[in-house]
């Protein structure tokens, strides 16, 4: 068991970014953490071409090109793209046309990708974590594939905890889903408010009584202020009020705002909505969402002192 005082890491919506997740498995030394949570979308969401041109290389990237002399710069250029969300793919011209032809072999080549870089992950924190009182757990967001799940599950170091009750303190138990309630994209991870609701019932069934309760669940709670996004008009573009100014509504659970204010857990962890970044109190209940600013590779989180069962303060972080 953790000692009675300790205190949280959380991030959530990292999508890829190399040098985030650094960052997140850095954050236990830099910032004294016993416990590191990652609250879903880990994954990115596009592959870069750099062909292969007679020993060079080039590439096209925000709209400018690049072109790259040799190894040493094709590396650098590659974590680059990494740290940025992006996955990096060596190929000829020749193939990614092939490859942009085939729907199903393109995302075939996206998942083994993905898959690689969530496997290099879980290796580099295996290193910088092992024989550390440091305990690290992480969850799939609803944007992220299920084909993640065989990788984030291989390790005794990083703990998927999706759909699990543990303990993280003697009278403190957490459970943790990374679902979202049903989204535009329709992702593979978005649920029902029906379904969500009974997995969250699912998970309290196990919890013991008297326990202290920590949420940790991808999608915040409904018209909570740290779920609003931009409203969206029938062409998925953000619709502008007087003045400009982009609309936003509440997009997060109403599952879980009620599962919130029927159980009152002592600290509510989120994510799922990267321009929310606050916090909201429902009821006793203490939510976070630290919000993402992944693309510029800055990594937003938020750092809990619980003691005694009681979160005794909070702060936000970002570097």
């Amino acid at each position: 068991m953790a000692p009675s005082k300790f205190r949280i890491f959380f991030v959530s919506d990292i999508h890829g970014s190399e040098i985030c997740f650094r960052k997140f498995i850095n954050a236990a030394d830099f910032y004294k953490a016993q416990i590191l949570i990652l609250g879903g979308d880990m994954t990115g969401k596009f592959l870069v071409p750099i062909f292969e041109r007679g020993g060079a290389y080039e590439a096209r990237f925000m709209n400018e090109r690049h072109v790259i002399n040799n190894t040493d710069e094709l590396e650098k250029f590659m974590q680059m793209l990494r740290d940025q969300g992006y996955y990096p793919y060596v190929t000829t011209a020749e193939g990614w046309s092939d490859l942009c032809g085939n729907d199903a072999r393109m995302s075939s080549v996206f998942t083994e990708v993905m898959r690689e870089s969530v496997e290099r992950w879980i290796r580099l924190a295996e290193s910088r974590l092992k024989g550390k009182d440091v305990r690290c757990y992480v969850i799939p967001g609803n944007d992220d594939s299920h084909v993640i799940d065989e990788v984030l599950d291989s390790s005794d170091v990083v703990l998927n905890v999706n759909e699990k009750v543990i303990y993280i303190d003697e009278g403190v138990q957490m459970i943790s889903l990374g679902y979202a309630n049903m989204t535009p994209w329709n992702c593979p991870r978005d649920l029902t408010e029906e379904e969500l609701e009974k997995k969250i019932s699912e998970l309290m069934r196990k919890i013991e009584e008297g326990s202290s309760l920590i949420f940790n669940i991808h999608v915040p709670p409904y018209d909570s202020g740290i779920d609003l996004a931009p409203e969206l008009d029938e062409n998925m573009r953000p619709k502008l009020g007087p003045g400009g100014q982009v609309i936003l509504m509440p997009v997060g659970s109403k599952a879980v705002r009620e599962a919130i204010e029927a159980y009152q857990p002592i600290l509510s962890l989120h994510g799922h909505v990267h321009e929310a970044k606050g916090f909201a109190k429902i009821g006793r209940s203490l939510c976070l969402n630290p919000g993402s600013e992944y693309l510029e590779g800055i990594l937003r989180g938020v750092l809990v002192q619980v003691d005694n069962k009681k979160v005794r303060d909070f702060i936000f972080t970002s570097g």
